[in-house]
């Protein structure tokens, strides 16, 4: 398995674990009567459909599908992918930590910020799109001769 596959999925673990603690926070604030924003659950939904997600189906997605030369184990795009893979993971900490702190966070600097890591997930996904795009191709189909050839 090639090191950007296991990032992307090693990344898809770390974020679910993330997701299923804020999910187990959340309910402990409202188990102990605390106050949860509307912030609070958008990071935890970011964090799990996509900071899980989304990198487990693109980093399963560049690890099987197939390719088109052997020795390119992630395609042809090896740099756009890591970059992929960097705004993505980037951009999805930085959307669930000002979402998550967003009443304590309330500048309007912040809100930049979260729209900067919004445009950062959003760029990665897209990347990771362009990269597989090549490699979803139908099966091979044997070549029938026209009709009324002769063999």
């Amino acid at each position: 398995m090639h090191i950007v596959v296991r990032l992307y999925l090693r990344t898809a673990f770390a974020f679910l674990a993330l997701g299923l603690l804020t999910g187990l926070w959340l309910e402990f604030q409202l188990t102990t009567g605390g106050t949860i924003t509307h912030g609070m659950i958008v990071a935890h939904v970011h964090l799990l459909l996509v900071g899980f997600l989304v990198m487990m189906i693109l980093g399963t997605a560049l690890w099987l599908f197939p390719r088109s030369v052997r020795r390119e184990p992630i395609g042809p795009y090896h740099n756009l992918v890591v970059f992929g893979y960097a705004l993505l993971t980037v951009g999805t900490l930085a959307r669930a930590v000002t979402e998550f702190f967003d009443v304590q966070l309330g500048s309007q600097v912040w809100a930049y910020v979260r729209l900067g890591a919004s445009t950062a997930q959003v760029a990665g996904i897209l990347i990771g799109i362009f990269a597989l795009w090549g490699r979803v191709r139908g099966a091979a189909v044997p070549r029938l001769p026209p009709p009324g050839a002769t063999e």
